[in-house]
């Protein structure tokens, strides 16, 4: 069985921008109830350490990106 989505009914505030839907809750069900996993002190180090990894790249990526973008909207913005 597939995990399911329902929209919550919450008094929000009316937002008539176009994007006003991203700001619904939704609660996910996840199927099974019951998930298992086998797990290792030394694979769960492994993980860790991919992630530290992950982290320093998507850093290096994310100073890389805003430089960029300040240059677009410089560029955006001469006259």
């Amino acid at each position: 069985m597939a995990d399911t989505f329902k929209k919550i009914e919450s008094e929000s505030p009316a937002s008539s921008a176009e994007d006003a839907w991203k700001d619904v809750q939704v609660e996910k069900e996840h199927q099974p109830e019951k998930v298992k996993s086998n797990l290792t002190y030394r694979r769960m180090e492994q993980n860790l350490g991919e992630i530290n990894g992950s982290i320093a790249s998507f850093t290096e990526q994310k100073a890389t990106l805003e430089a960029e973008m300040a240059q677009v909207k410089a560029a955006a913005e001469a006259e």
